[in-house]
């Protein structure tokens, strides 16, 4: 008994003198002040002249608390637990402060708030508090004023829609023929031609062989949808009305299978290498591949993804701000806003993943990296014609790709991957030194991109030389073990969750370098055996004719779906309650509400865009043909 005892006591010694406590139970945890707090808010904003304000305080303590060195111990296992001496309150100013608002003749909010907040702590915890950010505040007095850019953009919408209207009656109306083009311009915008190809079987398109990478309709949709559900747990961490119930759910392993699912993301990168170098070399069949295929290559991605991606980032600079209020109005809609004024032309030119700290559309650094490498592929694939430079390039690049994001992390001293921590959320992931150094980078992701490129020269290879997969069928078991591998590497990141001191450099910088390689290598394993049917398990799965329509909406909903994310969190006027039920509840309903806006936007914005880009690129070809033929034709003239 008295050898338990004295464990006891030296464990707790150990542990107070790490300064770091791991775990407290609900009566200790009670004690600290509430990490959020949302008084009424509609009440308050309808009455005469009310205020509401939100604020962000740190807790602070002129002399020795108890307390106060429990909240920072607490605090100290970042990983797991919020920043208990960081606190968001929502306050009707004209209601609770109103002593303090008579007092200060000068209408001060910040000095009307600070005194009052810091009051309020004081009698309840004999602490005191000091506003960290600024006040943002709400009242139906000060309206917002309509500019030139609103107008702007509303005018553009307008138009869209005006197109929209027109193609479509012009198709109705004077090309009965299903079998006649019609006026090529106005047919891009017929919603009745963009339908039916929205709702297409998947086709076998200009190649056959194109038909065996069906799957990746199924690969596409489902990574969106885990991606969507992902970022849908934002209003959990920001506005959570049982702070410790959230915090407990990362001691569960289980959690972070969707906590840690920030590799899926690689499944894109692996994707879009493959269809890179796959198309290009049906193309090489039958022209020639020379060095003025990448600046027609780089303005072809480009209006293919800048027309439908501008559209989104011109409303919420404009009209989003409109589109709601409520107590995190402003912290969730209103920064982005501003952020997008500053910041959006960057994200127009595909840059926007190497500015640090802005929370315009963050989600579109991956579209901003998947560009960069893009342009590093063509340029490789175009320059280095021949196989063995190409293996050779190849086979460098990935070996830079394994060795750069381990230098980043040793160097810099990041985490082994992005640790997707409460607080990390909590500041939408922009101040994060590991999301800024080596998540969101188009080079520390090139691994990734370089295995998607070699799959689609293996694929091809393999189809020319009519490969057989029969006598690897007796490794199905093995292939199968590829889904299970995956759900372990997910969350396998977690495993530095749990480190109660810092883990090695040496082993972070290692996890840095190939985890997200080893998972572009599962992804590549599954995508060969769709590709050649090894099994009709996974291969069914991923080739179902129902995943070809939400993937051809994919990218809609990638672009759209966090701006919804955000409008639902700074709509609400309380906290939200965290339990596994209302968790899928939300974020399901966020997948839904995503999807059903994304299919009008495809049949309005990016189909139309996407048929536009066509015809511009096609006239150039025509010209082009026109000239050669031209030429040759000169040729044969004897002087």
């Amino acid at each position: 008994m008295n050898i338990n005892i004295f464990l006891l006591i030296t464990l707790f010694l150990i542990q107070r003198s790490h300064g770091v406590i791991y775990e407290l139970n609900d009566t200790e945890y009670d004690k600290m002040p509430p990490m959020f707090h949302l008084e009424p808010y509609g009440p308050c904003v309808h009455e005469p002249g009310g205020v509401y304000c939100t604020v962000e305080l740190k807790l602070v303590s002129d002399g020795p608390s108890e307390l106060m060195t429990m909240i920072e111990e607490y605090s100290l296992r970042r990983e797991m637990h919020l920043n208990h001496s960081r606190l968001h309150r929502g306050v009707c100013v004209t209601r609770t402060c109103k002593d303090y608002l008579s007092q200060n003749t000068s209408a001060d909010i910040h000095l009307v708030l600070e005194g009052c907040l810091n009051d309020t702590f004081w009698k309840q915890y004999k602490l005191k508090s000091k506003l960290s950010t600024e006040v943002l505040c709400n009242d139906l007095d000060n309206k917002m004023d309509i500019d030139y850019g609103d107008i702007a953009v509303a005018v553009i919408c307008l138009a869209i829609l005006m197109l929209n209207i027109i193609g479509s009656l012009y198709d109705f109306m004077f090309v009965p023929n299903k079998e006649s083009k019609g006026n090529k311009l106005l047919m891009c915008f017929s919603i009745r031609r963009n339908w039916k190809k929205l709702v297409a079987r998947p086709a076998d398109g200009p190649d056959p062989r194109l038909r065996r990478l069906k799957g990746f309709n199924g690969l596409r949709t489902i990574s969106i949808i885990i991606v969507i559900m992902e970022h849908s747990l934002l209003p959990f961490i920001i506005s959570a009305n049982d702070s410790h119930e959230l915090e407990r759910k990362y001691y569960n392993i289980i959690y972070h299978i969707l906590i840690d699912g920030a590799l899926v993301v690689q499944t894109f990168f692996v994707m879009s290498g493959c269809l890179l170098s796959y198309n290009l070399q049906l193309y090489a069949e039958k022209r020639d591949i020379n060095w003025t295929m990448i600046p027609k290559g780089i303005l072809q991605r480009w209006f293919r993804l800048t027309p439908s991606y501008a559209v989104v980032l011109a409303i919420t600079t404009t009209w989003l701000r409109f589109a709601g209020s409520g107590p995190l109005w402003q912290s969730a809609v209103g920064v982005e806003v501003k952020d997008c004024r500053r910041d959006g032309w960057l994200n127009l030119i595909y840059l926007n993943n190497y500015i640090d700290e802005s929370q315009c559309m963050p989600q579109t650094w991956y579209i901003a990296a998947d560009m960069q490498l893009y342009i590093a592929g063509l340029i490789i694939l175009t320059l280095a014609t021949s196989v063995i430079s190409r293996k050779i390039v190849l086979s460098v690049l990935f070996v830079v790709g394994l060795i750069i994001p381990a230098c980043h992390t040793y160097i810099q001293n990041l985490d082994a991957g992005l640790i997707i921590s409460p607080e990390l959320v909590r500041d939408y992931f922009v101040k994060d030194r590991t999301f800024n150094h080596t998540y969101k980078r188009g080079h520390t992701n090139i691994a990734s991109y370089i295995l998607g490129i070699s799959l689609g020269m293996l694929i091809y290879y393999l189809q020319k030389n009519e490969f057989s997969v029969e006598k690897y069928k007796k490794f199905k078991l093995i292939y199968w073990a590829t889904l299970p591998v995956m759900l372990i590497l997910l969350p396998s990141g977690s495993f530095f969750y749990f480190f109660q001191n810092n883990p090695s450099l040496y082993l972070k910088a290692i996890y840095s370098g190939v985890a997200r390689p080893i998972f572009g290598s599962i992804i590549v394993l599954i995508i060969l055996g769709m590709a050649f049917k090894l099994e009709n398990v996974y291969r069914g799965i991923l080739e179902w004719n129902g995943w070809a329509t939400p993937a051809r909406i994919s990218y809609s909903a990638y672009i759209l779906h966090v701006l919804f994310v955000r409008s639902l969190t700074g709509s609400r006027t309380t906290l939200i309650h965290v339990s596994v039920a209302y968790v899928v509840l939300f974020t399901l309903g966020t997948v839904i509400i995503t999807y059903l806006v994304s299919y009008p936007y495809w049949l309005l914005v990016e189909a139309p865009s996407v048929s536009l880009s066509k015809i511009i690129f096609s006239l150039g070809a025509k010209e082009k043909s026109k000239a050669e033929a031209e030429v040759r034709k000169s040729e044969r003239i004897p002087a």
